[in-house]
């Protein structure tokens, strides 16, 4: 297949170099010329340019933008995707970004793959990314089926699991596994950043190891991800950090009563389930 990828960072970059082995041909956009000379010393797609009219002939297109340049995308872009080409976003939000593109694209899909590191830009992709990965699809009543089927065969072939949802449940789901950490991962580094104390924050600092580095992870990430989440997945993001402040309180009482057969009890359901989340 003749594939679009418009951009070409973390995402985009691992879709790229993940179709070209499976003997697609892709074609990249980039935002400027450097990004167009580093996606080509790396290969992330078989043409690569700035132009937008590389698309033209792609018969499935990813668009793997900014949160806030896939909910108000370019008249160029608009103009540069094919009417007949079926189209697909990878962001983490799914209802305001599908709410615009059904508007634009009778083949819009929208998708999200779960997967990320902290990195990010045209150097951060990688080949395996996404292997294993869940992806998630969630069409519409809008959405063509036979889209919905061919967008699902490709991103089988990519090793990844399918997983079908509607924008709403996806949308509230992800604020509890994937949003709420990157806000609980900064509360946490601002708690260990103790300023007023120089030599315990230099003991804490030398001292972090791989638990801190694993909680922390997301925190250290895209700061724009984070904000664009926040403004665009509000209400399901504040209901998530409110379960989690009910949550944190139960503990502190629990610890503040010496209650520790009780909080003995906490940790080990907590180990428990947590099992259900890592597979």
């Amino acid at each position: 297949m003749k594939i679009g990828i418009v951009g070409l960072g973390l995402i985009g970059g691992s879709i790229g170099l993940k179709l070209q082995s499976l003997k697609h041909i892709i074609y990249g956009v980039t935002n400027n010329e450097i990004n167009e000379k580093k996606a080509k010393e790396r290969n992330l797609a078989n043409v690569i340019s700035c132009d937008l009219g590389i698309l033209k002939d792609c018969s499935l297109i990813f668009l793997a933008l900014p949160i806030k340049d896939l909910i108000k995308p370019s008249n160029e872009l608009i103009q540069a995707i094919p009417r007949d080409a079926i189209v697909t976003d990878v962001g983490s939000i799914k209802k305001p970004i599908i709410n615009t593109w059904e508007k634009i694209h009778p083949l819009f899909i929208g998708s999200h793959p779960m997967a990320g590191t902290e990195q990010k830009g045209v150097d951060s992709g990688f080949e395996d990314l996404l292997k294993n990965a869940k992806w998630i699809i969630t069409p519409t009543l809008n959405s063509n089926l036979n889209a919905v089927n061919k967008l699902s065969k490709l991103i089988t072939s990519m090793e990844c699991e399918i997983c079908k949802a509607s924008p709403t449940e996806h949308d509230e789901a992800v604020s509890l596994i994937s949003h709420l950490p990157i806000f609980l991962a900064s509360a946490l580094i601002e708690t260990a950043h103790k300023e007023k104390d120089n030599s315990l924050l230099k003991l804490t600092q030398k001292l972090a190891a791989s638990g801190f580095t694993d909680t922390t992870r997301v925190g250290g990430g895209n700061p724009q991800l984070g904000l664009d989440l926040a403004i665009n997945n509000q209400t399901n993001i504040l209901n998530a950090i409110k379960e989690f402040k009910n949550k944190i309180s139960e503990l502190e009482s629990i610890i503040k009563d010496k209650n520790w057969e009780l909080l003995s009890k906490k940790l080990s359901q907590a180990k428990k389930v947590r099992a259900n989340f890592i597979n």
